[in-house]
């Protein structure tokens, strides 16, 4: 296989600049930094988070329920139970619209002196749906934090298989390796 490059010779002085120019702006546009998603600014939000004792129960036995269910799936456990700590039940952020004024006054006087007064006001109003009854627009709805899971079951005893049910549960729950215990279920 023999490439031939002697085309590129022939080219006008004009198109390497062009070519450096659009590989600079492709190098540039990568090194910089995303920008973070900020609800206040983008989104002018209000945040409701439901701490319903009841509510949170209701969440955990849900995630113990699933998380056991998976964590018998896979080879080598079985007899598995779960138990799942959270903070607080789902997190609703509402849509809000938000008008800031800001208005500045000057003011001199009979001596000369003079002073600027600035003042700001803000005004928030949550969006409501036209309905029967008007419900608040909601942007988005956050899961519940985990706070810790404990895990015990036969099989867990093997490091491999614990180590297989740790990452199984950091990558489901997004929960980090210092707020998951996993241990062996003692035998009958």
């Amino acid at each position: 296989m023999n490439l031939d490059f002697g085309f590129l010779s022939r080219l006008p002085k004009w198109t390497y600049l062009l070519g450096a120019l659009g590989l600079i702006l492709l190098l540039f546009g990568s090194f910089q930094a995303p920008e973070k998603y900020k609800p206040s600014e983008s989104l002018p939000a209000s945040t409701e988070i439901n701490t319903d004792r009841q509510a949170i129960s209701e969440y955990e036995r849900l995630y113990e329920q699933k998380l056991t269910q998976i964590l018998n799936q896979i080879q080598g456990v079985s007899d598995v139970t779960v138990m799942v700590n959270l903070d607080s039940t789902e997190e609703k952020v509402y849509y809000e619209n938000l008008q800031n004024q800001k208005q500045t006054t000057r003011e001199t006087d009979k001596q000369g002196g003079q002073r600027e007064i600035t003042t700001f006001n803000e005004n928030k109003q949550m969006v409501l749906t036209k309905g029967s009854p008007d419900q608040p627009v909601v942007i988005k709805t956050v899961k519940p934090h985990v706070r810790g899971v404990l895990v015990v079951a036969r099989g867990a005893e093997q490091p491999r298989i614990q180590q297989m049910m740790m990452e199984s549960i950091q990558r489901v729950l997004e929960v980090p390796m210092h707020r998951i215990a996993i241990q062996p279920k003692k035998a009958n």
